[in-house]
């Protein structure tokens, strides 16, 4: 019969022709196997036999909830072959947030203390992987019996893992928990076994990850009602202190490793143990990052022999096996999250090198991610290994290329720039259709570079943007190609520009060298008809090609208009420039036939293209000496400069204020609005500047900065330069070696408090990040560090707090920031006088 049996009925299944078919086979046997479940007469081989059949079912997605019941009823059994089949389904079926968890309590209970090991490993397993706080700690003494009183490895390893992973669970658990007790394993010889190391380990991990939620769970305890704690001190002397003299035991352990007597056992690849020694070199990662962050000596006192431990690892390992490779990127994580000394900065970077110069692509990915994380820290270091990222550029995974291009743009700098630029601009040249993604990305970061650096050269970059255009101009946005416009026009090199335009238009004008761009590439065809619009007189002085002369421009215009009739937006640019040529050339004809081009518009089904045809027209048949006049060459674009780019990031102050707003509109509005207009019509600018005041009703009139300067510098400077003072009633709450942490109560009523935060730099410190946390029962609302996140030694920023709700007014504060390019993170708890 079909479906009597696991195997006929996969068979079944996979045989289906139409998805209906398949259906209907699912639904039939889903039918069958809840009928068959609930006979309480069914003999156990046939109901592991449906059970076997749900497991099926819910691999592939089908509901399954059914038979959760039956799960737990074939765990209760005593039959060996039911419960590990039990286990197995309450592991799949079943999740920590059901109800049904909690019938599995007593199951667990008698399990944990049966005579059987492998039932013992069957529940601790399943405790591991599915157990709820509250199950997690009805269970837990279970657990810890075993470890105190177990001689048998298997189980003690079994029961190390299980409690790693309740402590992932549920924190509260280190309250009970004896970590003298693992210590304790770990010295006894003839129980340390590999299994039972790796269990050590992962405990002690799971005891080092749960600092912060462990954290969290005082603050929870307090705020309904505890006494008030230091978490941070609770930690180090309960539960921390007793685990700190394993170290030099981790250290012998993974010299031993290290060295060439190892046990055959556990060699892979020739590496001894590669799976111990990741962990202890994660473990060990974990014991000094919580050392640096609570500031424990009895940790940090052992960083100089770390050092010396990852020297040898990273000399010692072999990085041709993919095993060596997974023990020297731990080595690499360990050294730059703990950020240790240049040299062994400097090692970790060309290891990760040297995993770029390898076949594997897994590894390759891992080493760019990694490098990518690694630049600022050591950009000279990676710099040195640019050939192995500039192949990558040419490997046929796109994700590698993905990565070697965002590694590329970190490396960058005013030293390498050419050969950068030359590098990316061959690998344009490489790309197909199917990397839109991948030339989008390198054209917008090519053009924040060109922004972000000066450059010497102006020919050379413009040359740069016209490659651009020539190899992927059909995938740029237009944003990007306003950007490319707006480079082009603010070029100081006129020589250096027509050059550049010249040869960009022998592409456009050539018939045989026109073949080369496509009639797709919008964006060059665009930045050419602009150009001729724009620079025409230049061009045709300048080119000594007799390709380009009048009639080429003009003709090219007319073809454009027929070739892109229905692109109504690249029209637009045709008609502007017919206009503009048109007081750029003197030949009749040609001035003629532009300005048939525009007129055969005016009646155009578009009405924007019809209005600005019609208008155009009547530009046009205005004199010369007028139409000159309106159609001048754009001026410069008003763009900030790179220093002002800089200066406005890092101090994160809005970009627009209103005097340079009115500024702008004034240049616009003047008849020549170049440069040396503003210096020398300051009292113009100001009057204007007080008038477009007036009209937005923001005017100050008094206002002596926006006198001295019109264009609003003056104010960034004012604000950036404020500083703030501390406040005589101003109670330290917080101090270390480089920040101290005042905070003042402004009102505290009823319902509310204003609060101010004053952060001290008592050493330079920078990016300072602040995050507060108020009991459950009332609300907060921050503000923004004032005025800067930036302090030099001694200065001062504020920040403001509004809190609402009831109860105590207590606060916790989280402050990272960084110094001399080190991370570090702050936590503390203060508790305010006053209630809500």
């Amino acid at each position: 019969m079909a479906g009597s049996s696991l195997k006929s009925f996969i068979k079944d299944v996979r045989n289906s022709k139409t998805l209906a078919e398949e259906r209907s086979i699912i639904t039939k046997e889903s039918a069958k196997i809840r009928t068959r479940l609930r006979d309480d007469h069914l003999p156990s081989e046939k109901r592991r036999k449906n059970i076997q059949k749900l497991l099926y079912l819910y691999i592939l997605g089908e509901k399954t909830h059914f038979g959760q019941v039956e799960c737990i009823n074939l765990v209760a059994s005593d039959d060996f072959a039911d419960k590990r089949l039990g286990y197995l389904s309450a592991m799949l079926l079943l999740d920590e947030s059901q109800d049904l968890l909690t019938l599995l309590t007593n199951v667990l209970n008698n399990d944990l203390n049966n005579n059987n090991k492998y039932v013992v490993s069957l529940a601790l397993t399943t405790l591991g992987f599915l157990s709820s706080s509250e199950l997690a700690r009805d269970v837990f003494p279970d657990v810890e019996n075993l470890l105190s009183h177990s001689r048998d490895p298997y189980l003690v390893k079994k029961a190390l893992q299980c409690t790693a992973k309740m402590i992932h669970k549920d924190v509260s658990l280190l309250d009970i928990f004896s970590p003298q007790l693992i210590t304790g394993i770990l010295n006894n010889h003839s129980m340390c076994t590999h299994g039972v190391l790796l269990g050590i380990i992962k405990v002690f991990q799971s005891i080092l990850e749960s600092y912060g939620p462990y954290q969290e769970y005082l603050a929870d305890g307090e705020v309904e009602g505890g006494e008030s704690k230091d978490s941070a001190e609770e930690f180090v002397s309960k539960i921390l202190s007793p685990i700190i003299p394993v170290i030099p035991q981790l250290f012998q352990l993974m010299q031993n490793l290290n060295s060439k007597n190892f046990e055959p056992d556990f060699d892979v690849q020739g590496i001894c143990d590669p799976f111990l020694q990741v962990e202890l070199i994660n473990t060990l990662r974990l014991f000094f990052q919580l050392g640096d962050e609570l500031d424990c000596h009895e940790i940090m006192q052992y960083l100089n022999k770390l050092s010396d431990l990852l020297t040898q690892v990273a000399t010692n390992t072999d990085s041709s096996k993919s095993t060596g490779q997974t023990i020297l990127y731990e080595t690499t994580r360990i050294i730059f999250s703990l950020n240790l000394d240049q040299p062994l900065r400097v090692l970790g970077v060309n290891i990760l090198a040297k995993f770029l110069s390898g076949r594997d692509n897994n590894v390759k990915y891992v080493a760019l991610n990694t490098l990518l994380k690694v630049v600022p820290l050591e950009p000279s270091a990676v710099q040195r290994h640019r050939k192995f990222i500039s192949r990558c550029l040419r490997d046929p995974d796109v994700f590698i290329r993905k990565r070697a291009l965002e590694l590329t743009f970190a490396i960058l700098d005013e030293a390498n720039i050419t050969e950068v630029v030359d590098e990316l601009l061959h690998f344009l040249e490489r790309t197909t259709e199917e990397d839109r993604s991948l030339i989008l990305f390198t054209v917008e970061h090519l053009v924040a570079v060109f922004d972000k650096y000066s450059i010497a050269d102006e020919k050379w970059e413009l040359g740069v943007f016209v490659k651009i255009l020539k190899l992927v101009g059909k995938h740029i946005a237009l944003e990007k190609v306003s950007d490319i416009l707006v480079a082009i026009n603010n070029a100081k090199n006129s020589t250096g520009k027509r050059d550049v335009l010249i040869d960009m238009l022998r592409y456009s004008l050539d018939e045989k060298l026109s073949f080369e761009i496509s009639q797709e590439n919008i964006a060059w065809q665009l930045v050419s008809i602009w150009c001729i619009g724009e620079y025409g007189d230049m061009i045709l002085e300048g080119a000594a090609n007799p390709l380009i002369n009048q009639k080429s421009l003009t003709q090219y215009l007319s073809n454009c208009n027929l070739k892109y009739s229905e692109d109504n937006r690249l029209i637009q640019y045709i008609l502007t420039a017919a206009l503009k040529l048109s007081v750029r050339i003197d030949d009749t004809k040609c001035v003629e036939d532009l300005r048939q081009l525009i007129v055969k518009h005016t009646s155009d089904p578009d009405l924007m293209l019809q209005n600005k045809s019609v208008q155009y027209e009547i530009i046009f048949r205005q004199p010369r000496s007028v139409k000159k006049a309106l159609l001048e060459t754009m001026p410069n674009f008003d763009k900030p400069t790179k220093h002002e780019k800089v200066t406005s990031t890092q101090s994160r102050k809005p970009k627009v204020n209103p005097p340079k707003e009115a500024n702008l509109l004034f240049d616009l509005l003047q008849d020549n609005p170049s440069q040396e207009s503003h210096d020398s019509n300051t009292n113009a600018d100001v009057g204007q500047t007080d008038l477009l005041a007036d009209l937005f009703g923001s005017s100050q009139p008094n206002n002596k900065a926006a006198e001295s300067d019109p264009r609003g510098i003056g104010l960034l400077s004012q604000s950036a330069s404020e500083t703030v003072k501390l406040p005589a009633q101003g109670v330290k709450i917080h101090e270390d070696v480089y920040l101290q942490v005042f905070a003042h109560t402004i009102s505290c009523v009823s319902g509310a408090a204003q609060l101010e935060l004053y952060f001290k730099a008592l050493k330079q410190v920078s990016e300072i990040q602040s995050m507060c946390a108020v009991p459950k029962t009332q609300k907060l609302v921050m503000g923004q560090l004032h005025p800067q996140n930036s302090l030099k030694e001694d200065d001062v920023c504020k920040q403001s707090l509004k809190v609402t709700g009831s109860g105590k007014l207590k606060l916790r504060v989280k402050a990272n920031f960084k110094v001399n390019g080190r991370t570090i993170d702050k936590q503390f708890d203060y508790k305010f006088n006053g209630s809500l």
